[in-house]
């Protein structure tokens, strides 16, 4: 799914008190979240932010990136876990590194 049409919701590891059921798990949801699935996570990122259509498409991809950094780097969980739910993200499934598991190309590249 695009960038604008995910919905990432996380739980910061150390919160396990707060909401022991998602503590250190993370989804990606598309919009709508009919199901209301989101609201058992504390943080949300992605197309849960209004300011996120406003950007220009690098700024958008920079912003998916830093929450990457963030949910990992400040809120503990696990790289790998948090690489397969963004997977669902079609920009960053075409910007990681291309021998990465899971990566594709946007336009890929012409066989000889």
């Amino acid at each position: 799914m695009k960038q604008i049409e995910a919905i990432i919701a996380w739980t910061p590891a150390r919160w396990a008190a707060l909401r022991p059921e998602t503590a250190g798990q993370i989804v990606v949801l598309p919009v709508p979240d009919e199901t209301g699935v989101s609201k058992s996570y504390v943080m949300r990122a992605g197309a849960s932010s209004s300011a996120l259509a406003t950007l220009s498409d690098e700024a958008r991809i920079a912003r998916l990136f830093i929450d990457f950094q963030t949910i990992v780097v400040r809120d503990g969980l696990d790289p790998q876990t948090v690489h397969r739910a963004f997977l669902a993200i079609d920009e960053y499934r075409f910007r990681i590194a291309p021998d990465t598991e899971g990566a594709e190309f946007e336009d890929p590249p012409e066989e000889d």
